[in-house]
């Protein structure tokens, strides 16, 4: 599906994941080496959020917790949860804008539950705000797993290309 097509159906609390495939710069190494460490096929995910018609993603990334516009992130995976998204999951959600990115936390989460710090890896924030919408991810900490439980929630997985 290309983005002009998917835009107008994507809603606030969907999930957003990215497969980063290519080693082109040091930006790209650090991600593979992510990866490496979350054995994920997926290399980031983030939330939709909708709102004057602009469709952003609430996301952990370096250096901090931040929205950005999805038209600028080109490809991804779009899984529709049917989010409620209450006003309480906005509050949550835009409440960690700005808070740190924990590069460490993402490469060991695969094996230790992330500490409550309020430094992010990307799904553990997924998960945190799907959770105050009432949407249980279970203890997923990589982006895989992520995708994986939404997918067994019944989210169907789009691939959305994001070129015009």
């Amino acid at each position: 599906m290309i983005y002009k097509q998917a835009r107008p159906m994507i809603r606030s609390g969907d999930v957003l994941a990215w497969s980063h495939r290519g080693i082109h710069s040091w930006h790209d190494l650090k991600i593979w080496v992510v990866r490496l460490f979350q054995r994920s096929e997926y290399s980031h995910v983030g939330t939709a959020w909708v709102v004057g018609n602009r469709v952003f993603v609430i996301e952990a990334v370096m250096p901090k917790v931040r929205i950005y516009p999805l038209s600028k992130l080109g490809d991804f995976y779009w899984l529709q949860m049917g989010a409620y998204w209450r006003k309480a999951t906005e509050t949550l959600a835009l409440s960690f804008v700005g808070d740190d990115y924990s590069q460490l936390q993402a490469m060991v989460s695969p094996f230790i539950t992330p500490p409550d710090d309020r430094r992010w890896e990307c799904a553990e924030l997924v998960a945190t705000v799907a959770r105050q919408d009432s949407i249980d991810l279970g203890a997923v900490y990589t982006p895989s797993e992520v995708v994986l439980a939404a997918q067994k929630r019944g989210a169907p997985l789009t691939y959305v290309d994001g070129g015009e």
